[in-house]
């Protein structure tokens, strides 16, 4: 793959031997070298130029293009409705077959600890650690 930029606008630069290359010169050879498969390096040489001079180019091309580009995304907000209730049979839903919830809760408050084995219900638990607390 040979890209060669033409048509470089050199000017003479403030010291001797140092060219001073048009902007858009720059910009362009900035983004042959983007190209994938491409070696900035036989780029450089085709158009006469260092190849650390066109990796520095490169890199403030995409860091610009970076800069350009949006940080955000669009995002559309879908208000979807609720699935309606699904009745299910009764024995898929576990009636008449009660299932044992075994475990341990051991809360530690203080210096004092409740430990509560087995099937607790909501509100007696509620109760009991209300009493701790006063």
């Amino acid at each position: 793959m040979d890209i060669t930029v033409t048509e470089s606008e050199v000017k003479p630069g403030s010291r001797k031997g140092r060219p001073n290359h048009d902007p858009e010169f720059r910009r362009r050879l900035a983004a042959a070298a983007c190209e994938p498969g491409v070696s900035v390096a036989k780029l450089a040489r085709e158009n006469g130029i260092n190849a650390n001079m066109l990796f520095t180019w490169r890199s403030r091309y995409r860091a610009q293009l970076q800069a350009e580009t949006p940080s955000l995304i669009p995002v559309s907000v879908v208000h979807e409705t609720p699935p309606a209730c699904v009745a299910m049979p009764p024995d898929a839903l576990g009636v008449g077959h009660p299932t044992q919830r075994t475990g341990t809760i051991e809360i530690r408050i203080g210096g004092v600890v409740v430990k509560v084995d087995g099937v607790v219900d909501a509100e007696t638990l509620r109760a009991v650690l209300g009493s701790l607390r006063s």
